[in-house]
């Protein structure tokens, strides 16, 4: 019972001392910021100030945080199924046979080389009447045959021919024979395969040997006679070698 007694009177004396310091316009309002107004004036609302305090200083930096745990590693995908096989494309079509080209024109004969080494053959000698001579190499034994052209002022040379070759065994190989008047010449024919006799003639590869400029020893008319057989020397060389 007290206690609601002093309530009362507590009460009672707030509401006394707001009706005395209340202002005597009818419907005032006051307002540490706004001051005493009324409520009925048109600029109620308005805002007469703003009071802005002074920047705070900043504050400390916060700590930083921790890292994050690291994440674990992906599974591998599965392979992707391989694309189709690509079509073969068709065959090209081939193109037609161009024209064959004109031949050119023949260049000129090359210099004729330096001369060989010596073979591997030996060759002998003969007199002028001819007969059988001995060789060591692919042959050990030729026949030697020397034909003479007559005439009003003597025999001249007209051929020699060299049988009894063994084919096989000195095919590829060159038959050489040497023969001297007032120069000595030197004739030459290369062995085919199966041949087993050589003619030297009127015609035939022949040079002077000390030259090796193209001369024929042979007879061929009254007024191209070649070597006379008086002028020959008694032996003639014979050679059969690579």
């Amino acid at each position: 019972m007290k206690k609601m007694t002093l309530f009362l009177a507590i009460l009672i004396l707030s509401r006394v001392g707001i009706a005395y310091g209340a202002d005597t316009a009818p419907n005032g309002l006051q307002n540490f910021f706004l001051g005493t107004s009324n409520a009925n004036t048109a600029n109620i609302n308005q805002v007469l100030a703003l009071l802005v305090g002074p920047a705070g200083p900043p504050g400390a930096a916060g700590v930083a945080g921790r890292d994050g745990f690291m994440g674990m590693n992906g599974v591998d995908g599965m392979p992707g199924a391989p694309g189709p096989v690509g079509q073969t494309g068709p065959q090209g079509i081939q193109g037609i046979q161009g024209l064959q080209g004109v031949a050119g024109a023949p260049g000129p004969a090359g210099a004729q080389g330096p001369a060989g080494p010596a073979g591997s053959g030996s060759g002998g000698t003969f007199g002028i009447t001819g007969g059988k001579v001995g060789l060591t190499g692919c042959d050990g034994e030729i026949q030697i045959e020397i034909g003479r052209q007559f005439t009003s002022d003597g025999f001249y040379l007209k051929n020699i021919v060299v049988s009894g070759i063994e084919a096989e065994a000195c095919k590829n190989q060159k038959v050489y024979i040497y023969a001297i008047a007032d120069i000595t010449i030197r004739c030459e024919k290369l062995l085919t395969p199966a041949v087993d006799t050589v003619t030297f003639s009127r015609g035939s590869t022949c040079f002077n040997d000390s030259t090796n400029v193209a001369y024929d020893p042979f007879y061929l008319s009254s007024t191209t006679r070649g070597f006379s057989i008086d002028a020959l020397d008694p032996a003639i060389g014979v050679e059969i070698t690579e």
